[in-house]
């Protein structure tokens, strides 16, 4: 196996392209009748070039600081993987809701929504999204531009508050410090969402409707099924029900659903890790998201038993504290994961990169006019 470059303009075209290319066939495939067998046919093709352009490229260039990149790059990959998996063995066709009633999908408005499709990964306007809580948005606005006048302003203060919290991160890096890591995690969640939305709205003229909020105020959750089940971003909790909840629920029941669906979040989230390239241990990372299974499960049991499910001041002391005692030691390992990258970091090793590029490039560029002359 060849070592990983830096990747070039046909790199891209090479290895990144093909997924895109493939992920928007079936994507328009599956608004058709008749076209199943030829979703699975295609479906084993888009593991193999995942993988074949995650051992060829290098996202963070060989650069220590920014080897998240590469974990980012593989983990939206997998997600990618998860949606074609469920478009090719879906059996109902999808429709958006600019398809009215029983009328059929043309071509061209097909391969409009397939635009959509690949990243409305909640469903929103979509008929397969039923079940997928959607946060009520609190600005009730039609116009793009009073939309824009929300977004931005909001997706600078994620960012600073982002920015602001991972100093803090650094400078500190004691226990207490710990607690504060999901703040981390929604802030670069909600920063990378609204800066998402601002571009899809100004260049493919997307409506606000399409960008209701991402989190519903996870801070008064006061039970875990709460917390995950509604207030927590709801981005994967469809394909990580189907692909590893549903399965297991056919062995174990509600159980099963539960634990298989906090399984592969945990899978999820420890291929990310070791992408990173900085180790990891799957037995705390997956145990976390396991265990917060375990506790949603207690609730339930607890709800049976006494007649009344977890809520309150005493439902939010538990629901907090149940995260920190299994969130701690999987925030020990990952650490130096999330602490490495923040917005302004981000821009300035960017710079850096492309200044190193334009350097190499004339350096080849000077070699091969001197070559020439020869």
């Amino acid at each position: 196996m060849t070592d990983k470059v830096c990747p070039t303009g046909q790199d891209v075209v090479a290895h990144i392209l093909p997924i895109f290319a493939l992920q928007y066939l079936v994507a328009v495939l599956v608004q058709f009748r008749n076209t199943a067998y030829l979703r699975i046919a295609l479906l084993p093709i888009m593991p193999l070039i995942v993988l074949r352009a995650f051992l060829a490229i290098d996202l963070s260039c060989g650069l220590y600081e920014r080897a998240q990149v590469n974990g980012i790059f593989i983990t939206y990959f997998i997600s990618v993987i998860a949606q074609v998996t469920i478009w090719s063995l879906a059996q109902q066709l999808y429709k958006r809701d600019n398809v009215r009633g029983a009328k059929s999908t043309s071509i061209p408005l097909a391969l409009w929504n397939a635009c959509d499709l690949l990243l409305n990964f909640r469903g929103i306007g979509w008929n397969w999204s039923q079940g997928v809580p959607i946060p009520e948005s609190s600005v009730k606005t039609q116009s793009r531009v009073q939309f824009l006048l929300f977004a931005v302003p909001r997706a600078i203060f994620f960012a600073l508050g982002f920015d602001a919290f991972t100093e803090a991160v650094r400078t500190f890096f004691a226990f207490e410090i710990a607690y504060l890591s999901i703040w981390l995690v929604y802030f670069a969640l909600e920063w990378a969402y609204h800066s998402l939305a601002i571009i899809c709205i100004v260049i493919f003229h997307q409506h606000p409707s399409q960008w209701p909020p991402l989190f519903d105020k996870p801070w008064l959750s006061t039970s875990l099924s709460e917390f995950w089940g509604r207030r927590w971003h709801q981005v994967l909790r469809y394909h990580f029900s189907l692909l590893g909840g549903i399965p297991l629920s056919y062995i174990f029941g509600r159980a099963g659903l539960v634990l298989g669906t906090f399984l592969l979040i945990g899978l999820f989230h420890d291929i990310k890790i070791r992408a990173v390239g900085r180790g990891s241990s799957s037995l705390v990372e997956v145990g976390f998201f396991v265990m917060n299974g375990v506790g949603i499960l207690l609730e339930r049991v607890w709800a049976k038993a006494r007649d009344c499910r977890v809520h309150g001041a005493y439902g939010w002391i538990w629901t907090f504290s149940w995260l920190a005692i299994w969130g701690v030691p999987m925030y020990r390992i990952c650490s130096l994961d999330l602490i490495t990258e923040s917005p302004m970091y981000i821009l300035i090793t960017s710079v850096e990169v492309l200044e190193y590029t334009e350097y190499e490039t004339n350096i080849l560029f000077d070699n091969c006019l001197l070559q020439l002359l020869e």
